[in-house]
């Protein structure tokens, strides 16, 4: 490839979800790279992303939604005229009537393994992974796990895949702790220490939360510490299970969605952060809390063991009497609790929205040469 290879990128998916931090950190370090790449950057009008981006960065309005057909032609007519290489985008619904090739991110495949919508939405989303996977020239994952999940369960070719860790935004996920940070916590949320970190989500049966809670309520009888339960996210799972707030045994406090910044304050100030899910793609809130230097304990399912690595302690999902035992220690041993701080803060140092910018820019140049030297312009592995 000589001259400087001109990307469009779909960032109409920023939001305040996993896939908008990854839009908008990713975007970012991209465009921050000393590297000849220049990028047409598509928008949300009402939701344009926030982020300082480069020089060569040219910010373009989209007014068609995300899933409309229109959206397809509107893409493909600035696809023409932008002159683009290459198109990026974030999520499985990707545009498809491009004039040049695509790379497409697929986060997880939470709908092929887990009931997660009513089964005609359902049924839909699964054709629109299949479809995208099938379309696009290469295909970007979160984890090894979920690039082995895109090989076997949407046949694709694993020299069309390539996994690009995550990272966490070291300006609000770090180990840093202001002297009024705690007393902000306490005051705007009413936490009270010591307390655990929970995460709740729509899909609370994948976050295994009645497990986790079972784990804690198991703790705190062994451990005799009367020890708050902060639970964030939405209040799905709580409601599903009937657990009321006011469940004396775990001393549930639900907050709700919490800003980056608030989430950051109250990892650093937990005693341990407890997430078993069954399944994900990344699981980029345990990464967040090994970041801010807090004591981690998940489960081996999904890509959550590739990225706890030995910064975590992981046990199997159902293992509610290995995860109490974790909880009981990290409550009633300082030295346990510093031993994992300090191992969850080296795991997570080795991680950078850099290292990923990087390693997707290669993913880039690599579509591009096979593009232009395969029969057909597309790449010789494709299927």
């Amino acid at each position: 490839m000589s001259g400087i290879l001109r990307v469009g990128f779909d960032a109409r998916w920023y939001n305040c979800s996993g896939v908008g931090t990854y839009v908008a950190e990713l975007l970012r370090a991209l465009t921050g790279l000393q590297e000849a790449l220049e990028f047409v950057v598509y928008e949300d009008r009402k939701n344009p992303v926030p982020a300082a981006l480069g020089e060569r960065v040219v910010r373009v309005p989209v007014d068609s939604s995300k899933y409309s057909l229109a959206r397809q032609f509107e893409l493909r007519r600035h696809g023409k005229s932008e002159k683009l290489d290459l198109f990026h985008c974030p999520f499985y619904a990707a545009p498809l009537l491009l004039s040049c090739p695509l790379v497409v991110t697929i986060h997880d495949l939470i709908p092929f393994l887990f009931r997660v919508s009513p089964l005609p939405k359902q049924t839909l989303i699964k054709a629109g992974y299949r479809i995208a996977a099938f379309r696009a020239h290469h295909v970007i994952t979160d984890s090894m796990n979920t690039a082995r999940d895109v090989a076997r369960i949407l046949k694709v070719v694993p020299t069309r895949i390539t996994a690009v860790h995550c990272a966490s935004s070291p300006s609000l996920f770090h180990s840093r702790s202001g002297p009024a940070e705690l007393a902000r916590l306490v005051e705007n949320y009413a936490v009270r220490p010591p307390y655990v970190v929970v995460a709740s989500a729509v899909n609370w049966r994948t976050k295994n939360l009645e497990a986790a809670f079972r784990a804690l309520a198991l703790g705190r009888r062994k451990s005799g510490i009367d020890f708050q339960t902060i639970v964030y996210g939405p209040e799905d799972g709580l409601r599903a299970l009937s657990i009321p707030p006011s469940t004396p045994e775990l001393n549930i406090r639900h907050v709700g969605y919490l800003p980056a910044i608030d989430l950051g304050a109250l990892f650093r100030n937990a005693q341990l952060f407890l997430m078993p899910s069954l399944y994900e793609g990344f699981g980029l809130p345990v990464l967040e809390a090994m970041a801010c230097g807090c004591a981690v304990i998940t489960s081996n399912a999904g890509s959550l063991a590739e990225v706890a690595g030995s910064g975590a302690q992981t046990f199997a999902p159902p293992d509610v009497e290995g995860m109490a035992e974790a909880v009981v220690r990290l409550l009633t041993c300082p030295e346990e609790a510093r031993k994992w701080k300090g191992l969850a803060s080296k795991r997570a140092s080795e991680f950078s929205w850099e290292r990923a910018a990087k390693e997707t820019a290669a993913v880039y140049r690599r579509v591009y040469h096979d593009s232009h030297h395969s029969p057909g312009g597309r790449s010789s592995d494709s299927k």
